[in-house]
């Protein structure tokens, strides 16, 4: 990471969706006059709460600009997971169409560079940050222990992290490594020994924090490898996204 991180502003904003929603996202960009990457950043079902921004500002902080939409904003929280997890499922739907709506919206914006785009995503926006690697609209896709679509063809470089205790996505992270190497993609994938599933973030409420470690996920905060995933991450996104 950088050794002089920069300092970073929060900003709430609203974007328009294909359908004619206007989705609140929240965009945390590093205070430089330089046209910086887009990170389009996907966060996993339990919304924008703040470990998610906390990630994305440490990333943030290495220089580049991070937008957060917020997917749980359409309706209650378990019908929008209900529809997104169907759209994860079948690779299209309004769940992509709002994510490519967003990335669209990123790039537009002052102090952005368009030609520099990638897409982060934890858990459920791992997935969705797997599908849109293969749009060809993103430079760099950095899933966090995410299921893996059948068939990575065309898909962008990838650095992926999974935790080994995780039973939920094993499978998935051994099908990413199949793939990734089928096709020649450049690419960076760990696995963390002693991590489960959600290694990146904090148990989002005490009940979490207790059943998490308990279920085959084996969720839970690993601060050993969420630092060297972070660290990871923006070793890759400097080789692949060179910075001006």
């Amino acid at each position: 990471m950088n050794a002089e991180a920069l300092d970073v502003e929060r900003q709430e904003t609203h974007f328009q969706c294909p359908d004619g929603f206007h989705m609140r996202a929240l965009v945390l960009a590093p205070k430089t006059g330089a046209d910086l990457p887009g990170l389009l950043f996907v966060a996993e079902p339990f919304g924008l709460n703040n470990e998610i921004q906390r990630v994305a500002r440490e990333i943030a902080s290495n220089g580049y600009v991070v937008m957060l939409p917020d997917l749980m904003s359409r309706g209650p929280w378990f019908s929008c997971v209900r529809a997104l997890m169907g759209d994860l499922r079948r690779e299209r739907g309004r769940g992509v169409d709002d994510l490519l709506a967003a990335r669209v919206w990123l790039a537009g914006q002052r102090g952005v560079d368009p030609s520099r785009m990638a897409v982060i995503g934890l858990c459920m926006g791992g997935g969705f940050a797997l599908i849109l690697s293969k749009t060809g609209l993103f430079q760099v896709a950095a899933p966090f222990y995410g299921q893996t679509p059948h068939s990575l063809d065309g898909a962008c470089p990838i650095v992926a992290s999974y935790g080994a205790r995780d039973r939920i996505v094993r499978e998935h992270a051994e099908h990413l490594r199949q793939e990734v190497e089928r096709l020649d993609i450049p690419h960076d994938i760990k696995t963390y020994e002693g991590a489960g599933h959600s290694f990146m973030t904090r148990a989002p409420n005490r009940l979490m924090a207790v059943i998490g470690p308990l279920t085959p996920a084996r969720a839970g905060y690993e601060p050993n490898a969420a630092s060297d995933a972070t660290r990871r991450v923006v070793k890759f996104l400097r080789q692949h996204l060179v910075l001006k």
